[in-house]
């Protein structure tokens, strides 16, 4: 019987394999305990259980343990938490590091398949029990804990173990580990920027003389560190940051350009870096380069949380640039891996994804039940773009039903020293919600307290299209002629966010809107017809009631809208030509042959009812075309 209680396993089976007794003694001394009431179906009392230890002699408890320990480490990884116990206990019958080794192996190969929870009880073992080992193996396996912790989504502990790695490996001299401890603790891409911590690591590991290829790594990770600082100091929680686009831009160009033809995991994060730092609608086609570029090698690595990052950003790029079906394709790649990993922080930001898009299609019932998802999710784990999120959709909930009511009730609940108001989108939303229930000195207050905010890195367009809508309903002349001359530029873009959690429609509605309010209705007719077709194309089911709203405001003069009938190549020619290119000029900018520019010059006279070039560029810049 004391055999069984050493071994953990009170059956004859157990007390014949690892106290050498007979099956008919071991079957006798079980049907004795039993009718002596010392066996229970609960097992043996402890008090029972410590006497009969206690007559063995303290080598043959050893000795029990030891063999318990072998056969455990035996059979297969499921077993090694267990082995470990008696090996402690056989003292040093049993070679801890031999055992070591194998819990570290198991946790690796548990990783390997995403098995997360097995890999990080086995890691954190090996970790406690493994401090003989050498810094550098203690630091390879201490990696390889952060990335379990990370598929946990215990984001914070897992930097903490790439902190750890870090030292370890800086104390090694080993500057390969000492970089990828480093990169590891400033990712993910988007939350952590501005750690000083982060900061600190990546210099050191630079100056450990590392190689070409991990001098590219640490590159790319410092301009992801060096982009954005926080204006709050909870760094679990942040909701806003000031850009450092000429700090960071720079390393991400050097990065990217050095990488060409790295090793794939070094390529993916120059390109992440570099599409981290690079937001403003000017860089849109090199943005959806990247960012496809990225989901492209990313897929190849099954690196399921850089496979969603690159999703995320080239869902937002997509959503930018009106391609509804490369947002969808992107949607349903993060998705599709977040679900597969199980990985709670991935899950939560493929459901903000998800929640975006159902507010594209107006349909409130899925979007308020992604978001409710992903937040008792993103709360669970303490995901630091939890509360961002739910602040962004529940401001967008609320503001889409323009209840005066509704909007003074949250609005009462906002003080000015509220975290909703450290982010400009915060801000201006908060500003629309006054314009809305007519408080219009709080609503001008905390409009041009949002516009003195406004970064092409920052959200730049949707910051723009709220702050106009606010505005509009204020009639503030001054600050719609601002606003007109921030997003005339972007015209072809879609307004959205820098997660895609909130879409304020096409961009050109918006300036059509802004010239309809100041008295300009020749000028918000194209834009209304190129914003109905943006509208129609996304499935933007709220700009497409703004477009008809837009529409009955500028009645039934159909000559308001005949320029509308141009296809999209004659009003590339149209617009070539109202910057004074000549024939030979436009057909070279858009590769076509000078015969096909007449040709469609001669349409353009038509359709316009106009006699001529000079007489075509004064109607484009009639209608807003510069």
């Amino acid at each position: 019987m004391a055999i069984g209680v050493v071994a953990g396993d009170l059956s004859a089976r157990a007390i014949v394999r690892y106290g050498n007794v007979a099956m008919g003694k071991a079957e006798a001394a079980l049907e004795a305990a039993r009718t002596a009431g010392v066996l229970g179906d609960d097992g043996i009392d402890p008090i029972e259980s410590a006497s009969l230890v206690a007559d063995l002699a303290p080598d043959e408890v050893a000795g029990i343990h030891a063999t318990v320990a072998s056969r455990l480490m035996a059979e297969g990884p499921s077993r090694l938490l267990e082995a470990i116990e008696h090996a402690r206990a056989a003292g040093t019958l049993v070679p801890m590091e031999e055992l070591v080794e194998l819990i570290d192996h198991a946790g690796r190969t548990s990783l390997s398949i995403s098995d997360y929870d097995a890999a990080h009880q086995l890691l954190e073992v090996a970790d406690e029990f493994g401090l003989a080992d050498s810094p550098t193996v203690r630091a390879r396996r201490l990696c390889s804990l952060a990335d379990a912790l990370d598929g946990l989504g215990r984001v914070s502990e897992a930097r903490a173990a790439a902190a750890r790695a870090f030292d370890l490996a800086e104390l090694a001299s080993d500057p390969a580990l000492a970089t990828e401890a480093a990169v590891r603790y400033a990712l993910p891409t988007d939350w952590y920027a501005g750690d000083l911590r982060a900061a600190s690591l990546l210099q050191r590991a630079a100056a450990l003389d590392p190689s070409p290829v991990d001098a590219i790594a640490i590159t790319a990770a410092r301009a992801i560190v060096e982009m954005r600082i926080p204006v709050s100091a909870d760094l679990q929680q942040q909701l806003a940051w000031v850009t450092r686009a000429s700090v960071a831009q720079p390393l991400a160009e050097q990065a990217l350009a050095d990488s060409e033809g790295a090793p794939p995991v070094v390529r993916a994060l120059s390109l992440l870096a570099w599409r981290t730092t690079h937001r403003s609608p000017r860089h849109l086609h090199r943005r959806r380069e990247v960012s496809g570029e990225a989901l492209d090698v990313t897929q190849q690595l099954r690196l399921p949380g850089r496979q969603v990052d690159a999703a995320v950003m080239l869902a937002v790029d997509a959503l930018e640039s009106a391609d509804r079906p490369r947002f969808d394709e992107a949607l349903s790649v993060a998705r599709w891996v977040a679900e597969r990993d199980s990985n709670p922080r991935l899950v939560w930001h493929a459901l903000t994804l998800a929640a975006g898009a159902a507010h594209l299609d107006d349909d409130q019932d899925s979007a308020e039940a992604l978001r409710r998802k992903a937040r008792d999710i993103g709360e669970s784990i303490g995901a630091s773009g939890w509360l961002s999120a739910d602040l962004l959709f529940s401001a967008r909930e609320v503001l889409s039903r323009s209840d005066p009511d509704e909007l003074a009730t949250a609005l009462a609940g906002i003080p000015d020293d509220s975290a909703i108001l450290v982010a400009p989108l915060g801000r201006a939303a908060v500003a629309l919600g006054h314009a809305v229930v007519g408080d219009t000195n709080a609503a001008e207050r905390n409009l041009r307290r949002a516009l003195r905010q406004l970064d092409e890195e920052a959200s730049y367009l949707l910051l723009a299209t709220l702050a106009a809508r606010v505005a509009i309903m204020l009639d503030l002349d001054d600050v719609m002629s601002e606003l007109v001359a921030v997003l005339s530029p972007w015209t072809e873009h879609v307004a959205v966010d820098s997660n895609a959690w909130w879409c304020g429609g096409p961009v050109s509605l918006t300036v059509a809107e802004l010239y309809l309010a100041t008295g300009n209705p020749s000028k918000a007719a194209h834009l209304v017809g190129t914003a109905a077709s943006v509208a129609e194309s996304m499935g933007d089911v709220r700009a497409a009631d703004r477009v008809r709203a837009a529409r009955s405001i500028l009645g039934s003069d159909e000559t308001l809208f005949a320029p509308a009938v141009l296809t999209d190549r004659e009003w590339q020619v149209l617009k070539l030509v109202a910057q004074g290119l000549t024939n030979p000029e436009v057909a070279a900018s858009m590769a076509y042959s000078p015969s096909t520019i007449r040709n469609d010059l001669t349409a353009i006279y038509r359709k316009l009812d106009v006699r001529g070039r000079s007489e075509a560029a004064a109607k484009a810049h009639e209608i807003g075309i510069n």
